[in-house]
Order: structure tokens, then C-alpha cells, then sequence
């Protein structure tokens, strides 16, 4: 029997729920759950496709002689995707092209050309369509996000998994730097209370990660955000001290530590993780799943959503893991782990004074 869900709504029954869900706090409590039952089983669908991407996307990176590398994938959170749905009234849930990721984490630009060269030379002999290319490193966001987002709608001729034909799945292309200043991001906003990926909250805050994006853009020898074009590097490192001694950064970045982490390390084998990380209690915990028991993992990871709903401090999120070590390199923002952003950025800044 398949541990992965089947699909139990129409195309236009996870429309019509991804419209509720627009204002979810207006909605009576049947239609909430009717709702948010439909999420979640739409959600669920897409961890299938999600392990044949990952699969395939390990073999690619081996072919071409990588060995220090990082394969992650995650089903998108429920308040992300509610947020989504919220911020954007275009966005339909059925085409929500993120809600499936995985993102390979390289050591630097050469293997990530490399990688993204291998698919997009390909993308007419995969049996998957190649629906979208984003480039954020020749043009990152103006936030300072850099990476390539790859945009894939599942395909397949078998007749027992036509529930996840059509499904989208984002494929994100990070180098090791620019994975360090995303999840720094996200650390930064879990203890301030913020949401600098979304580019909400204090300006002077956003305008310290876009400037460090831009240093570390340099040091790869890569385009700056559009706002940062005609600095030199000694300009733009002369506004980035300037903001950091403004901001106290070295110093806020000292209270960004856990006091515990709870594990339930004794299944060793590869599988899934619950992870719950709670920046107020400053507690990061890892319950582990093996790859057969993924129905009760995303059972669990439902469960844990809803318990936590109303804690902000609260973040929740299932993953795919190889092991705890692996782990951490690829979600060191659930783990407080700030140190190789600190490193790398007081690295762009030796020397100038």
C-alpha cells in the first residue's frame, strides 16, 4: 500500500477552498474545516512528486562528479500558504507553484551553472514540463534573495498516480553563501518578531540584509540588487558597517540561542522530520519519522500546526532528512544556528575600516 495521499477534492472544490481561505477568519467553523481539510489534503499530494524530484535530482548532481552538496525538500507551511492566499487575490491554490519544494544547496556558482545547465539542456527530453525559470542571481530580488528557482509540473502516464498529474513543483538552486543569508534572514525574523522574507517590517532592518546580500554578491563576483548598482564595493562595505554599528547587529545576533533541543534521535535511518522551533522559549524540537511511516508523520505535522496556531513565535514544518547533521546544514534557521552567517560577514568586512 502507498504511504502517500490520494486526492479527495476536485480542481474546482480546491479553488473554491483556496478562495475561503482569502479571509479564513470570517468563514463559520464548518466552512473552516471544510476548507482547511481540502488544503490539506491537496498539500499532502504533492510529497509523491516531491520524492521522485528528489531522487532524480541526487542522481544528477552525482553525474556530474558533486560530492559536497545538500538535497532538501518540505511541504509548504499552512500559515505561509494562508498568508499567500491573503496577500495576493490573483493567487489560486491550484496553482500555487511553491507548495511542493526542494532546493539543492551547492558549494559555489561553478556547480550551481553546472546543475542548472544539466536541466535546462534537458527539458525537452523530461518527461516533466519545465514551466518556469526564475534567475535571482543575475537579477536578485530587490530584498537581496539570490538563487534559481526551476518550476516543474509533474507528469506521468501511470494509471495508479493520476491524482498528481499537473501538481507544480519549485525546484530552488542555492550556493552555499546564499543559502547562509536566507535562513539568516529567516532566523532574524523569528527572534524580532518579523517578516523580512516578505519584505514587511523595519526598514532599517530590510535595508541591512539587502546590503549584505550585495557584499556577499561581490565576494561570488555576481550582480548586486538593482538599488546598489552604481555603489563601489568600498561604498557599499562603508553603508553596510554603518548600518550594522547603527543597528547593533553583532550584538543582537549574540541573543540568538537555544537553551535546548529535543531529539528523538534513536531512528537513525533516513526519512522525515517534525521540527518545531519556538523562538520565544528559545527550543527547537526534532521528532523523527522513517520513510514508511510518512502517513503518520504528516498526520502529526497537522496536528501540530493547528495546536500552535495561534503562538507566533511558534514555527512547525515536515522535511525530508537524511540525518540530524544533514538537518541542520539545511535548516539551520530551526536550529538558531548563526554562526557561519556571522562568520561569512564579518569575512566581507576584514580589512575595512
Amino acid at each position: 500500500m502507498s504511504p502517500f495521499e490520494k486526492r479527495q477534492f476536485s480542481g474546482k472544490q480546491i479553488i473554491k477552498a483556496g478562495d475561503m481561505l482569502r479571509d479564513i477568519d470570517q468563514l463559520s467553523p464548518a466552512d473552516r474545516e471544510w476548507a482547511l481539510g481540502v488544503l490539506d489534503n491537496f498539500r499532502a499530494l504533492h510529497a509523491m512528486p516531491l520524492n521522485t524530484f528528489q531522487a532524480t535530482l541526487r542522481q544528477r548532481i552525482k553525474r556530474l562528479g558533486i560530492s559536497d552538496f545538500i538535497v532538501a525538500q518540505r511541504i509548504k507551511r499552512k500559515p505561509t500558504i494562508l498568508d499567500k492566499l491573503h496577500r495576493y487575490a490573483d493567487m489560486q491554490l491550484k496553482r500555487m507553484h511553491d507548495i511542493g519544494g526542494i532546493r539543492a544547496i551547492l558549494p559555489s556558482l561553478k556547480e550551481l551553472e553546472a546543475l542548472k545547465k544539466n536541466y535546462l539542456d534537458t527539458s525537452s527530453r523530461l518527461s516533466h514540463k519545465l514551466v518556469r525559470v526564475d534567475d535571482y542571481i543575475s537579477q536578485p530580488k530587490a530584498s537581496g534573495y539570490r538563487g534559481v528557482h526551476l518550476v516543474f509540473s509533474y507528469h506521468t502516464s501511470h494509471p495508479d498516480k493520476q491524482d498528481y498529474e499537473g501538481l507544480r513543483i519549485e525546484m530552488q538552486l542555492r550556493t552555499h553563501l546564499q543559502h547562509i543569508w536566507a535562513t539568516a534572514v529567516e532566523i532574524f525574523e523569528a527572534f524580532m518578531g518579523e517578516n523580512f522574507k516578505s519584505s514587511r517590517g523595519s526598514q532599517e532592518w530590510l535595508e541591512f540584509f539587502a546590503l549584505v546580500s550585495s557584499a556577499f554578491a561581490h565576494k561570488e563576483k555576481q550582480p548586486v540588487i538593482p538599488e546598489h548598482a552604481d555603489m563601489s564595493r568600498e561604498e557599499l562595505l562603508h553603508s553596510l558597517q554603518e548600518k550594522m554599528s547603527s543597528l547593533h547587529v553583532l550584538e543582537v545576533m549574540q541573543s540568538f540561542t537555544l537553551t535546548d533541543i529535543l531529539s528523538s534521535t534513536h531512528k537513525r535511518e533516513s526519512g522525515h522530520a517534525l521540527l518545531v522551533f519556538d523562538a520565544a522559549e528559545k527550543l527547537s524540537t526534532v521528532r523523527q519519522y522513517t520513510a514508511s511511516e510518512y502517513e503518520e508523520a504528516y498526520s502529526a505535522y497537522i496536528r501540530a500546526e493547528e495546536e500552535n496556531r495561534s503562538r507566533q513565535t511558534r514555527q512547525v514544518v515536515l522535511v525530508k532528512m537524511d540525518s540530524i547533521k544533514q538537518l541542520e546544514k539545511a535548516y539551520p534557521n530551526y536550529f538558531a544556528n548563526i554562526k557561519q552567517f556571522r562568520t561569512h560577514l564579518l569575512q566581507v568586512l576584514k580589512g575595512y575600516k
